[in-house]
């Protein structure tokens, strides 16, 4: 019989999909060696049940190395884990607000706030910023893990199955787990990288220190500092004449951007049975960004304080703090983890270089607009035993307990920024600024707020929580020698919204000594955000290729009760998937399928503006005017359960180790990920409001065709003792979009490839260097179905990109080991 439970925490041996990264693992191990430490690895995502070797794991899982971080030349986390793992995408979004700094992250193309992120196993804190553009994660707001230095990382944990009822809220598309260095050592380097076009310099260094505390102890220590410099794709622009000569405008590419990051991992030994664990950093990003132009003719500029009219310059920060205080011991059979998380995300708007019309020339020219800020607080108490029931094996039983805060802040700010002044008139009708001239009509009324970002008003300001208690139940099994079978039930009460009682089971049965099967299905939930629930503006954007003001509407606002919406409930899911995995010496395969029902999904709303129906006409007429809410605005938005969608993908997963000797060894990996996903039902619960208004084809086109349905990655590395070299290809399947009143555009496949190489010059140094995006490969030019973007600097669209507009890029990397 099998025997054996690691109970300290959650554990998993891998199963044999370990995703395009699984060889990197390796290190300074050979091929063989390193291919065999993968597949007995012990990860802690998934299960309770431990010394699990490959053939028995239930669900895929990506393992992703501290080597295969170094060998990616990736600057961010979000970024390396584009490069490395098959079923993961991030869009490089531009003139993007708060997106800019903390980019969109999805699992199996859902939404980025549908993936939970773990750090040593305990639930991370989401990003204040919510998505409002017309971007990939319209309507959500994810985890920012940008905020996570990848120095810190010892591995990354990748399941690629529904865990909601193991996890609880927002793990539909699956779990990130990044486990942090805990050894002894230390490490330090530097990076230096630029694109070929000459900008976008990036400056990184970091280091990391682990020592003893005593016998009992551990402190593990990273510091990790980033200067991201600015790479811009606008192509100059008169803006329709409004200037003499072209310029760039725009900002069409990365804003530049300073991060610095202090992080600690610490455990103490109590005795034999028990111990006492810490962890958590802090993390400061500061960044720049560019609005839209405004001319000089404008009437939201006046031309005293810019003659050649402005393009706003926009200032972002965010600072970022986690810690989590924990306690492991027995108590007769039962292992117990106890555990408080609190972390917070606040994040700060300013005006760097704009101004407020309706406060004539006079007008100051930069301000505080305010700032986010969502919290958590997590208890947890765990416990874990093994019983025998009579079967074949002892049974894993695993019982906990949940309470969590979340907290929301919007908090407002300078007047400038959001109010109204006493010029009412602006320049085409009122030359000289004069606060005496009142008879202006139409576009000729200046515009309240400052421009390129409105900063938030007093009455827009809120700080609010929500509580949540949460009981689960998780049993594993095996039936006999070669079939596992494992439960999970999970019942959560929220003071919002209500409960849910939601449940897995999962199985896996080894064929024979190569073949396995395996296989789970799971119903699933997602809380709505804090900040989808909570967050308002007013902010300015395109409307069929003019400046308008638009208002986001609480959904709990009087004015969102006019228009019949309800507040929001949480979205439902279900999630099955079956999957065959073959190993065989030095080839492994697995191939897993799956299929990801969820209703209710919400959606920020299209815009709702005059013309619709009488009804919302009589909405804007009660509310407009300079006393009125709605002041100066024409669309109004909202976030609501609007959508069901449907999702049905593969991953394939292939590695094989070619040993050559005397020399060395070269590991292929081959991973295929492929989804589709479809809109099967629109249903919101305003009857004012058409459905067609709320999620209009746009945005149908957004969730179904904004992320590459088909993504391919083929790498070797070769490894010949004191040299590594590592050729990667990675494949982006078309996207397709329609933003802004543009006619539906597809942007077509493409192939970037990345080499990078590394020289240990001794024990304790090496020097690691690549090219990446070596064909220096763009996405296609928006052409004429961009209809006014090109004109304005938008050479390579806007909307949907699942890589860098950076092209080629180098670096240069020395680390030393001590």
């Amino acid at each position: 019989m099998r025997k054996g439970f690691n109970y300290s925490t959650l554990a998993l041996s891998i199963c044999l999909a370990v995703g395009s990264t699984v060889s990197f693992a390796a290190e300074k191990d050979s091929s063989a060696d390193a291919a065999k430490s993968d597949i007995e690895r012990i990860v802690t995502v998934g299960t309770r049940m431990s010394n699990r070797t490959v053939a028995d794991s239930p669900a895929p899982i990506d393992i992703i190395s501290a080597e295969a971080i170094r060998n990616s030349g990736a600057t961010s986390t979000p970024d390396m884990l584009r490069k490395l793992a098959p079923s993961f995408n991030m869009n490089n979004t531009t003139t993007s607000d708060g997106q800019d700094l903390m980019r969109p992250a999805s699992l199996r193309s859902l939404g980025p706030d549908q993936v939970l992120v773990l750090i040593n196993g305990k639930r991370r804190h989401q990003q204040a910023v919510v998505a409002v553009q017309e971007n990939v994660g319209r309507g959500s707001a994810g985890t920012d893990l940008s905020s996570i230095p990848m120095t810190a990382i010892a591995r990354i944990e990748i399941l690629r199955d529904g865990a909601a009822a193991q996890y609880g809220s927002d793990a539909i598309a699956g779990v990130i787990n990044i486990i942090l260095k805990s050894d002894e050592g230390g490490t330090a380097w530097t990076q230096y990288g630029q694109t070929s076009e000459g900008d976008g310099e990036s400056f990184e260094l970091g280091a990391n220190y682990g020592f003893k505390i005593g016998d009992q102890g551990m402190l593990n220590l990273t510091l990790e500092y980033a200067d991201n410099g600015e790479m811009n794709r606008a192509t100059p622009t008169t803006w329709f004449g409004s200037i003499a000569e072209p310029k760039q405008l725009l900002l069409v590419g990365e804003a530049p951007t300073e991060m610095t990051s202090l992080w600690a991992n610490f455990t103490y030994d109590l005795g034999k049975n028990s111990q006492l664990y810490a962890f958590g950093g802090f993390t400061a990003k500061e960044g720049e960004s560019l609005g839209f132009y405004r001319g000089a003719a404008d009437n939201r500029v006046w031309s005293e304080l810019y003659p050649e009219g402005v393009t706003p310059q926009l200032g972002s920060k965010s600072e970022d703090f986690s810690l989590a205080v924990g306690y492991r011991t027995e108590v007769a059979d039962w292992e117990i983890d106890a555990s408080i998380v609190t972390g917070e995300n606040r994040f700060e708007f300013s005006n760097i270089n704009s101004l407020n019309a309706s406060y004539g020339p006079d007008s100051p020219t930069s301000a505080y607009d305010g700032a986010l800020v969502f919290s958590q607080t997590t208890f947890n108490v765990d416990a874990v035993t093994a019983v025998d029931l009579g079967l074949y094996d002892e049974t894993s039983i695993a019982i906990g307990v949940e309470y969590r805060i979340d907290g929301y802040q919007q908090e407002a700010g300078d007047e400038v920024t959001y109010a109204r002044g006493d010029t009412l008139c602006g320049e085409s009708y009122n030359p000289e600024g004069l606060t005496t001239i009142i008879d202006c009509t139409g576009d000729d009324i200046t515009a309240p707020g400052m421009q390129g970002f409105q900063g938030y008003s007093p009455a827009m300001a809120i700080d609010t929580d929500r509580k949540s208690f949460a009981l689960y139940l998780d049993t594993e099994t095996y039936l006999s020698e070669d079939w596992l079978i494992a439960a999970a039930v999970r019942y959560e009460d929220y003071d919002d919204f209500g409960s849910t009682v939601i449940g897995k089971l999962s199985t896996h049965l080894t064929l024979n000594d190569n073949l396995s099967l395996r296989g789970s299905a799971s119903t699933g939930y997602r809380a709505p955000g804090m900040q989808q629930s909570n967050f308002t503006q007013r902010s300015i954007s395109l409307d069929n290729g003019e400046l308008a003001d638009l208002v986001t509407l609480r959904p709990n606002d009087a004015l969102a009760q006019e228009l019949e919406f309800n507040e929001l409930k949480e979205e439902t899911s279900t999630n099955i998937s079956v999957g065959v995995a073959y190993n065989n010496g030095n080839f492994s395969s697995t191939l897993d399928v799956y299929q990801i029902n969820i209703d209710d999904r919400i959606a920020y709303s299209g815009n709702i503006t005059r013309g619709i129906n009488t009804e919302i006409d009589s909405f804007f007429d009660s509310h407009s005017g300079t006393d009125g809410a709605l002041d100066g605005v024409k669309n109004v938005s909202i976030f609501t359960n609007a959508t069901d969608t449907e999702t049905l993908g593969l991953d394939w997963v292939n590695q094989y180790t070619q040993d050559i000797a005397d020399v060395g060894s070269v590991v292929y990996e081959l991973a295929y990920h492929h989804n589709n996903t479809e809109v099967s039902n629109i249903n919101t619960s305003s009857s004012i409001v058409p459905d067609e208004t709320i999620f209009d084809a746009s945005q149908i086109l957004l969730v179904e065709k904004g992320q590459p349905q088909d993504r391919l990655s083929v790498s070797a590395m070769l490894d010949l003792d004191s040299w590594t070299v590592t050729g990667r290809m990675t494949h982006y399947g078309e996207v397709s979009t329609a933003a802004y009143g543009t006619p539906t555009n597809t942007w077509s496949a493409k192939s970037l490839f990345d080499v990078t190489a590394r020289w240990n010059v001794t024990d304790q140094l090496d020097i690691s260097g690549g090219v990446l995006n070596l064909t220096d490969e763009y996405p296609d030019e928006w052409g004429d179905n961009g209809g006014i973007f090109p004109e304005i600097g938008f050479k390579y669209g806007w909307a949907s990109f699942p890589f860098s507009l950076a092209g080629r890029e180098y670096y240069v990397r020395a680390t030393y080991n001590f």
